[in-house]
């Protein structure tokens, strides 16, 4: 007789949980559960001054280029 070895069941469900865990750390990080913002505000600042910066920048050298 063969025996079978089923463990993939069990397998998918461990990594189905692990990736659950992972999962919920990340938005807990990002949601910033500590009410001082978090990884959100430090991420949407970062946005918000790469978007002036570049508004800037194209001020500045469409001024510069048509003057």
């Amino acid at each position: 007789m063969i025996k079978r070895k089923s463990k993939s069941g069990q397998s998918i469900l461990e990594y189905t949980l692990l990736l659950g865990v992972v999962i919920a750390i990340i938005v807990t990080i990002l949601l910033g559960v500590s009410g001082q913002g978090g990884m959100r505000q430090t991420i949407g600042d970062a946005y918000n001054k790469t978007g002036e910066a570049l508004n800037e920048t194209a001020t500045n050298l469409t001024g510069g280029l048509f003057q």
